[in-house]
């Protein structure tokens, strides 16, 4: 081809005409080449953040989110393509409005990545400015990685950041607050998120002792409380839309979900937002399907009498004939204050107790018009005329002693137990703002009657303080040191009111706002009181960690003769379904989230108590709070064993003898009887010598 050119050139020098033949060769300007493609995993790295920059990535779309802020959707490698390294993760959130991709498209990406706590990133790698291009369509998509729910800890999350997960078994709810706002749940692989002030003690280790000041085991309620966080991740319904309708994973049947339902699959792209990890759900067959199961009235074995508390949530009437709406701390008008009654009335017609304790009711005086009597009418009109009654306090318009807006109140079966004496009201000044209120009964089912005191409670809230009732991180809230003295003025008020007043039998019921190993309950266990539920009981959630600030408290003549159950109608449901926020869709014929607190019931057989379900395994392992509950079983033996079982404080309740294979054996029949809570059992044998703790639910 040279040597033609140069002829031709040389030709035309001599004035031959060959056209353009000798004019330069074209030069030849190839189109814009495509850039690199960069692994995610090089982009996304090992460490907590992505490396920012200007990328081109190749990898399949595994889901849209239209409506998240931002929109857009998520990219992840195939497994042919990705890096292999298992420390970093092989997708990207794309921010695109309006995105056209579709799952299972293979995509070629060029755009920024960057990742910070501000927007559009807030904490996730994001790639930005995208400049999309669909290579092909209809792609599979890369397999699960399987999250093992045992190990699972949120800490380690990075590496899976943007890919699809699933885990490898149940997950648990635990919190259900920002369900109606926000769309999400609060999941767990263990099981139930407990308070850490539930098991761990803040100044007593072991727990369950006496000890009702000091910091010595702080450091184990901080350990407890990054535990619980690390066992979280949310559920989200992939949209950022605020009170989203309908409300995502409600139940069809009961259009609600409590906490402890279950997803027993949960498959998504692991998302993170607003300092948390999250599970952006898929649809369906991978869309998650929660199982929702709400619990029957808790069942006793035969019984002399039957006792409940009830936090009635700020039970205001109004001015007791229609009018008086808002109230200054209830219902806010009289449709909203009817449903509010409904749910009440439903739940303790369904309770039946002989004899009722109340918290949260106005404090307005026993007359007519009262909250309290409107209760009694409304409780009457359901169950039957004059069944219950209200027990006089000696307010006619407010409580004696009472410097709140509501008070203790107790209610009854005129039929089924009398009154001994007049009621009992705390009189020390500045200690209560609700005093308690005591009264004694006597039973009428049986020839020969048997007689009880009933106290009801409620303690100081913790949600404000300051001075030495400040919160003091202990894990205990604001106010602590009041409920201290309000414990102290209580032992005073039984031991020098109640008891002389003629029986050494006494129940204290109600909110103590304090959980289980907190000071205030200390401080009664001291006093030789016994608090007769499990620590795994519960009655209020807070912030996702459910605890129990409403307790059974009994003189310890009572331990063989009482069992406890609380009905976890309320704290278990969402906010919506209560009537205040629900207001016309109000479910006003269910007992359930007819207040936030759930009701405490107890069962009394003055001949000794036989519960219902004797043959079932009791006696668990304490403590077990994360593990799950572990049935005692006494060690391997051969020989003679010595076994007895006592309450942490005081002499032994049960003394047995035998073989192993005979004491556990007859285990669980022998300790049938006493209420539910924490013992301590001593083992005794040729070469043993064994102290364990255990809990009886």
């Amino acid at each position: 081809m040279k040597l033609v050119l140069l002829l031709a050139c040389q030709l035309m020098l001599a004035g031959w005409s060959v056209g353009a033949a000798c004019a330069a060769p074209p030069l030849f300007h190839p189109g814009p080449q495509p850039a690199a493609i960069t692994r995610i995993g090089q982009i996304q790295g090992s460490g907590a953040a992505a490396t920012p920059g200007t990328y081109t990535i190749e990898a399949l779309v595994t889901a849209v989110y239209a409506n998240l802020a931002p929109g857009g959707f998520y990219v992840q490698e195939s497994a042919a393509s990705a890096d292999a390294d298992p420390a970093t993760s092989n997708a990207l959130f794309v921010v695109q409005a309006g995105a056209t991709v579709k799952a299972g498209d293979l995509v070629r990406v060029t755009g920024t990545v960057l990742e910070g706590p501000a927007a559009p990133s807030s904490g996730q790698a994001v790639m930005t400015e995208p400049t999309v291009t669909v290579l092909s369509a209809g792609n599979p998509l890369p397999a699960f990685t399987v999250l093992p729910n045992a190990t699972f800890s949120a800490a380690g999350l990075e590496r899976y950041e943007g890919m699809r997960v699933q885990f490898s078994g149940p997950l648990t709810v635990t919190d259900v607050y920002n369900l109606q706002r926000r769309g999400e749940l609060t999941l767990t692989p263990g099981g139930t998120l407990f308070q850490p002030t539930q098991f761990i003690d803040p100044n007593d280790n072991p727990a369950t002792g006496t000890t009702s000041t000091g910091t010595s085991n702080i450091a184990a309620i901080r350990q407890y409380e990054a535990a619980n966080l690390d066992r979280s991740i949310l559920l989200d319904d992939g949209s950022a839309a605020t009170n989203p309708q309908p409300i995502p994973y409600t139940d069809a049947t009961y259009r609600t979900v409590r906490v402890g339902s279950t997803v027993e699959v949960l498959r998504g792209v692991l998302g993170y937002g607003f300092n948390q990890w999250r599970v952006q759900p898929l649809p369906a067959p991978e869309a998650p399907q929660l199982t929702v199961a709400r619990p029957g009235v808790p069942a006793f074995g035969p019984l002399d009498l039957k006792l409940a508390s009830f936090n009635v949530l700020n039970y205001f009437n109004g001015n007791g004939i229609g009018g008086g709406f808002p109230t200054s701390r209830g219902a806010k008008t009289l449709p909203d204050f009817a449903h509010q009654r409904s749910k009440i009335i439903r739940a303790l017609v369904a309770i039946n107790a002989d004899i009722i304790g109340l918290t949260e009711i106005e404090n307005d005086g026993t007359g007519p018009a009262s909250a309290i009597q409107d209760l009694v009418n409304g409780l009457n009109q359901a169950a039957g005329a004059e069944v219950y009654a209200a027990v006089n306090d000696g307010g006619a318009t407010q409580q004696p002693n009472n410097t709140d807006q509501i008070h203790c109140a107790l209610i009854y079966k005129p039929a089924e137990v009398r009154l001994l004496g007049p009621a009992l009201v705390a009189a020390v000044p500045g200690v209560f703002e609700r005093p308690p209120l005591a009264q004694l009964f006597i039973t009428r089912r049986k020839p020969r009657p048997d007689t009880v005191a009933v106290v009801i409670n409620h303690f100081k809230s913790k949600g404000s303080g300051t001075g030495l009732n400040a919160d003091q991180n202990d894990g205990q809230g604001g106010s602590n040191d009041r409920r201290r003295g309000q414990s102290r003025a209580l032992v005073e008020f039984i031991n020098t009111t109640v008891v002389p007043a003629g029986t050494r039998r006494v129940l204290c019921l109600g909110d103590y706002n304090a959980n289980y190993e907190e000071d205030p309950i200390d401080i009664l266990r001291a006093a030789g009181l016994v608090a007769v539920t499990p620590p795994t009981s519960a009655s209020y959630v807070f912030k996702g960690l459910t605890g129990s600030l409403d307790h059974c408290i009994v003189t310890p003549n009572l331990v063989g003769f009482i069992d406890v159950h609380k009905w976890n109608i309320n704290s278990f449901e969402p906010l919506f379904q209560q009537y205040d926020v629900a207001g016309e869709a109000t479910d006003a014929n269910s007992p359930f989230r007819s207040s936030d607190h759930d009701p405490v019931l107890i069962g009394l057989n003055f001949a000794g108590i036989r519960p219902a379900n004797e043959a079932k395994a009791r006696l668990f392992v304490y403590p077990t709070p994360t593990a799950g509950n572990r049935v005692y079983q006494l060690p391997a033996s051969t020989g003679m064993l010595t076994l007895e079982l006592g309450l942490p404080q005081g002499p032994p309740l049960l003394h047995l003898q035998g073989s192993g294979a005979l004491l556990q054996a007859e285990l669980n029949r022998y300790t049938a009887h006493l209420a539910p809570g924490i013992y301590v059992v001593q083992l005794r044998g040729k070469g043993l010598n064994q102290t364990q703790r255990v809990m009886k639910e």
